[in-house]
């Protein structure tokens, strides 16, 4: 993905009700990198993110893997 790209749910499943209930749910707001329009349910790439602004479910230690991949 580029800065400004824009993603859009398919006509045919904005009538869904899972994707209905996806964009209500408030589990997991989008990020601020993320312009979300929910009326029309499209997304658009602000920026890319800082690293630290990524929700890994893990913690992620990148140095351990380029030192790793660096033998």
């Amino acid at each position: 993905m580029r800065e400004e790209d824009t993603i859009e749910i398919r006509d045919k499943s904005k009538q869904l009700a899972i994707i209905d209930i996806a964009l209500a749910s408030k589990e997991r707001e989008a990020p601020e990198y993320i312009q979300l329009d929910q009326k029309n349910k499209k997304f658009k790439f602000v920026r890319i993110p800082k690293f630290e602004e990524v929700p890994y479910p893990i913690v992620m230690e990148p140095n351990l893997v380029i030192e790793y991949y660096s033998r």
